[in-house]
């Protein structure tokens, strides 16, 4: 669960909380909106008997299921199947904005969201078979604020039909591939590519310049590409990755802070620190002192 101070924006929705006689619809379980502006921890936890779905609206979040890391970034979703135990990567989500909803498995003495038993079944069916990050459309986000809005305005009996409604529509949503980005197939694959040499170098100094000349397209040109295929800048994205690396040296390594800081293109100590704190929410010293791992003598 998380816990932290930094919150602004929160909203949130939980069915055991709320007004038996108001809702009626005990399928959702939860539903919620956070804005996070730095760091905040999210460590393992498992939703009984039930479904989590997380849209991200902005920033970024690194998710560990089952030992596999799924990275997700502005306009994709990630889920989570019933009772699987999962977190954000190194137990801390980046600043970011995200939607969430848990929807509760069907139960066998009971109706479905409205449906029958069939259709139940068909949608579950859809749900266990979805990739674990995919590509959001736009109406998911427009439905996520419908439902927000008749959670908190609606009156029977027009609530219970239309908070039905707009959960069925967004895991309906949910199963409907979004329209390709119109990228050229050849750009996508040269960006793919940068992204594989990033990862496997981030200590390398990245010129937005340079990888722009080299899939033939304009700096600015490069920028938008990148935006708009991965929902961050090329910087950020550099950035992320340097901490990730950074934070397997400090674990491994006795290496100083400040060499550390150098050797991947950060031009202070301070800068790198900064940074650090940003995407794990404590500093290099702090990560070091809490997650050194013995040296075999």
């Amino acid at each position: 669960m998380t816990t932290g101070k930094d919150r602004s924006g929160r909203w949130e929705y939980e069915e055991a909380k709320a007004n038996p006689n108001v809702v009626q619809v005990p399928e959702l379980l939860m539903l919620g909106y956070d804005h996070f502006t730095e760091a905040l921890r999210l460590s393992h936890h498992e939703h009984d008997g039930a479904f989590e779905f997380v849209l991200i609206e902005s920033g970024k979040v690194t998710w560990e299921v089952n030992g596999q890391h799924y990275e997700t970034r502005a306009g994709e979703m990630f889920h989570t199947r019933p009772n699987e135990p999962h977190r954000a990567r190194m137990d801390y989500m980046e600043p970011c904005s995200i939607w969430w909803m848990i929807v509760k498995m069907p139960s066998a003495d009971s109706s479905w969201l409205g449906l029958s038993e069939n259709e139940a079944d068909a949608v579950i069916g859809k749900l266990h078979s979805l990739p674990r990050v995919l590509r959001a459309n736009a109406q998911l986000k427009i439905s996520f604020r419908r439902l927000q809005h008749a959670l908190q305005t609606e009156a029977q009996p027009w609530l219970k039909l239309k908070v039905r409604h707009f959960v069925l529509d967004l895991i309906l949503n949910m199963t409907e591939p979004p329209p390709d980005l119109h990228v050229p197939e050849d750009l996508q694959a040269g960006l793919r590519s940068i992204v594989e040499n990033i990862r496997r170098n981030p200590e390398k100094h990245w010129s937005n310049r340079d990888i722009a000349a080299s899939i033939g397209v304009s700096e600015s040109h490069f920028y938008r590409l990148f935006r708009q295929c991965f929902g961050q800048s090329p910087s950020s994205f550099v950035e992320r990755l340097r901490v990730e690396y950074a934070a397997q040296l400090l674990m491994h390594t006795d290496t100083p802070i400040t060499s550390l800081a150098l050797s991947l293109d950060f031009k202070t100590s301070q800068h790198f620190s900064t940074v650090f704190k940003k995407v794990t929410g404590i500093t290099p010293s702090e990560w070091r002192a809490a997650h050194l791992m013995p040296r075999n003598e």
